[in-house]
């Protein structure tokens, strides 16, 4: 049902007409706004509705039931991240049959990480490890489509590397709980990881390279960061997990800048 009201906004954001709005302001001297349209309303209030969807599910684990004051915002990373990223590729596809391609696919992902995230409440649940590797898989996923949007939209440095950064440390942080890395100490890692994001995507607006180019580029400290963090958070960061990530690394910087 959450999944279906989300779709349906996706579907009708691409025929409501709202009055829009204009939002400026100056940052360092530069001239800054967005538009609030309508596209941009069912966007937020679809992250909205899974988040809520996400909260309605979660509270209903029998974990749960003993223990109503056992927080579960950590839940809302994943599915709101989804809706967005999600919505926002499809706001911006053309009206082809890629468009219904990516709706279906949009479906699946919700669908997808509402249940992932049920599953992995529970450390004994046996399908929690397949779960926690959906959720992961999805979460690179989305740093992906979102790098390739922030290219393509072209935006100014200073939007376009705040909302990759942040988006960078909510998932960084959700990847990190997801592997039971210590809370108190993860919220400083992820923001480290999104920080450096941040920096890649402001240095890389600067730069005349193709969008996939680009994306992949900054892709490159989300991976390497959230990878090598995520092993000293557990204490297992060896010889061959450097060697490991420098490899990857290696071979993404490659094929970006091919």
């Amino acid at each position: 049902m959450i999944t279906a009201a989300i779709v349906l906004a996706y579907a009708l954001a691409r025929f409501l007409e709202l009055p829009q709005r204009v939002v400026a302001t100056t940052l360092f001297g530069s001239a800054l706004g967005f538009e609030l349209s309508g596209p941009f309303l069912m966007l937020v209030f679809s992250a909205a509705l899974i988040s809520a969807g996400s909260e309605m599910i979660i509270r209903a684990h029998p974990l749960f039931a003993g223990q109503p004051a056992r927080r579960t915002l950590i839940h809302w990373i994943l599915p709101g991240a989804t809706a967005l990223v999600m919505g926002s590729a499809l706001n911006h596809a053309a009206s082809t049959p890629l468009w219904w391609l990516g709706l279906a696919f949009s479906v699946v992902a919700l669908v997808v990480v509402l249940i992932a995230e049920y599953m992995v409440v529970n450390p004994q649940d046996p399908r929690r490890e397949a779960a926690a590797l959906a959720l992961t898989t999805l979460a690179y996923l989305l740093a992906l489509i979102l790098f390739i949007l922030l290219r393509r939209l072209g935006a100014r440095a200073a939007i376009s590397a705040t909302l990759g950064g942040g988006m960078a440390a909510a998932l960084t942080l959700r990847l990190f709980a997801l592997k039971f890395a210590p809370l108190w100490r993860s919220g400083l890692y992820a923001a480290i990881v999104g920080l450096i994001c941040a920096e890649a995507i402001w240095a890389l607006n600067y730069l005349a390279i193709s969008t996939i180019g680009g994306a992949l580029l900054t892709m490159l400290p989300f991976y390497i960061g959230e990878g090598v963090a995520e092993h000293h958070l557990l204490g297992r960061l060896t010889r061959r997990i450097w060697i490991e990530y420098g490899a990857v690394g290696a071979l993404v910087l490659v094929l970006a800048l091919v």
